[in-house]
């Protein structure tokens, strides 16, 4: 064979080899952007995919963003949401391609902001599929967590269900909040619920004895046979036992890849850091690898895992505190020139907020699934409360009162959320480091201020000093939440208070919401 033929031989067996090697994946999606993973994690991750796929699995890559207020306009024009989002902590998600015969929703695709092409954070499960993360967890904080959820069905809502029937009856305005389908999508149902009990930084420094800074490996998976065939695999690269977490996705849910299987998204909350800047540069570099395995072998059945059992919650018993909190009531709206009141009209005087996790409501993600309702994206670690809808003008300035969940020990930490109503969109987080000793000014004439918070919301608060008295006066702009003047009006936001108690300290859970005393608030009038 002459040089010339030698070659020409050579380049045809390699030049196909080259162009593969920079040609997207078979799947058809784009290279994931990568996210800035140590090495010692990029090898595991390497190894951990070669094994898999030495065994038989097929292994698809995916890639970790951040949702923030920025991705805020997409999700409004895809889904008329912004999932009342806490704007002092973006949200960690993953966007993974799909399998060659899953279906993918274009009026989901969206949902959560841009993805890269071939990529959706939403997903269905393949019954017997895993979704595998590797990564360093973030610097210490309040509360990290993650958590997977049924995003959207297929069918209709239960509009004979109690929760429909209370919204319909008592908070009409509200109603859509909690009950709709997909604006692009009509035969699917808006659901955003949880599926279990959350992955916490508390369960996983009970399990593996740190959390914070540590490499840590988790499981998605519906699936209990895959669960065992990722641990084994680990096990191999010398990864602990205590070291990986599994969240388990039930079985009685629609799993599966047609059109009208359930999807999913999964969330990582990572809120309060002991050092922002720390923080910062971990949510920039995002050290986390992901991907997908499935077993396409013929012949093995699925094994599901059961319905889920959620923890059991505790609290520390709030009540003793209801007659400081009325007193409270009365010493504010005296202090704004209102008569004193007895307990039934200082009641009367002050609305409380919701408790949505309670019945009727029963906002919890295995209660709101069969009946079609939205959960907003809930989760057991924290009690949540809300008002309604409310107007908020240049002369209406609202006094909210409440106990502070890190002083009565119910909470690790506290959000008082302000959000704009039609959006769903969080504009302030104010937390419960600027919300401690907020009621200290009326310790003369109410006992135990110190475990209670006092914030004045109004579009101004020049003027105010005398009446606002030392507490908290926070200030809304029109630029932030324009003027809407009629609750009934769908194409303005009004504004919604909400607050969040996470983790009670020494327990993996928020606190039993119906031992904390229900938040308040006054309608007051700038004089």
């Amino acid at each position: 064979m002459t040089t010339y033929r030698k070659i020409l031989v050579c380049l045809l067996i390699v030049l196909p080899l080259l162009l593969s090697w920079g040609s997207p994946p078979a799947s058809g999606q784009s290279s994931p952007p990568e996210n800035k993973v140590p090495a010692r994690i990029e090898t595991q991750a390497q190894r951990l995919m070669a094994d898999l796929k030495k065994q038989g699995f097929e292994v698809s890559e995916g890639y970790f963003r951040l949702y923030t207020q920025d991705d805020c306009p997409d999700s409004y024009a895809a889904m008329g949401t912004c999932y009342f989002n806490n704007p002092a902590a973006p949200y960690v998600i993953y966007s993974v391609p799909p399998w060659s015969n899953e279906y993918v929703d274009p009026a989901t695709q969206l949902a959560f902001g841009q993805n890269e092409p071939g990529y959706s954070t939403t997903f269905r499960f393949d019954p017997r599929e895993a979704v595998v993360i590797l990564g360093t967890l973030p610097p210490p904080a309040k509360y990290f967590g993650l958590q997977s959820y049924i995003y959207t069905r297929q069918g209709k809502y239960d509009t004979d269900s109690l929760p429909y029937r209370f919204f319909e009856a008592v908070q009409p305005n509200i109603l859509s909040t909690f009950f709709g389908v997909v604006p692009e999508n009509d035969k699917r149902v808006q659901i955003f619920a949880s599926l279990s009990n959350s992955i916490n930084n508390v369960v996983i420094e009970d399990q593996s004895g740190a959390a914070f800074n540590q490499e840590r490996v988790f499981i998605i998976t519906p699936d209990q046979f895959m669960n065992r065939t990722v641990r084994a695999a680990l096990s191999v690269l010398s990864v602990e036992e205590k070291d990986i977490l599994t969240e388990q996705i039930p079985g009685n849910l629609r799993i599966g890849l047609n059109k009208r299987s359930d999807d999913f998204v999964t969330f990582i909350r990572y809120s309060m850091p002991d050092v922002e800047a720390d923080a910062d540069q971990w949510r920039s570099d995002l050290p986390l690898r992901v991907f997908r395995i499935r077993d396409t072998r013929p012949g093995r059945k699925a094994e599901p895992y059961p319905p889920v059992k959620l923890d059991t919650r505790t609290a520390q018993n709030e009540l003793y505190l209801q007659p400081d909190l009325i007193n409270l009531i009365d010493a504010v709206s005296q202090k704004w020139g209102m008569p004193p009141c007895t307990d039934d009209e200082c009641r009367d005087r002050a609305q409380w907020f919701l408790k949505p996790q309670l019945p009727p409501l029963d906002v919890i993600g295995p209660l709101c699934t069969p009946i079609g309702m939205n959960c907003l994206g809930d989760t057991e670690d924290t009690v949540y409360q809300g008002t309604g809808n409310l107007l908020f003008d240049e002369d209406t300035i609202y006094a909210v009162v409440g106990t502070l969940g890190t002083q009565t020990g119910n909470a690790t930490y506290v959000g008082l959320g302000l959000n704009a109503s039609m959006r769903k969109l969080g504009f302030a987080n104010i937390p419960d480091t600027e919300l401690a000793g907020t009621a200290d000014a009326y310790a003369p004439q109410v006992e135990n201020t110190d475990k209670f918070y006092l914030v004045y919301l109004a579009r101004s608060c020049t003027g105010l000093e005398q009446l606002t008295q030392g507490s908290l006066c926070y200030e809304i702009s029109e630029e932030t939440l324009p003027p809407c003047d009629d609750l009934t009006n769908t194409v303005c936001d009004a504004l919604k208070i909400s607050i969040r108690d996470y983790i009670r300290p020494g327990t993996q859970r928020g606190p039993a919401a119906i031992l904390k005393l229900h938040s308040m608030y006054i309608t007051l009038h700038r004089p």
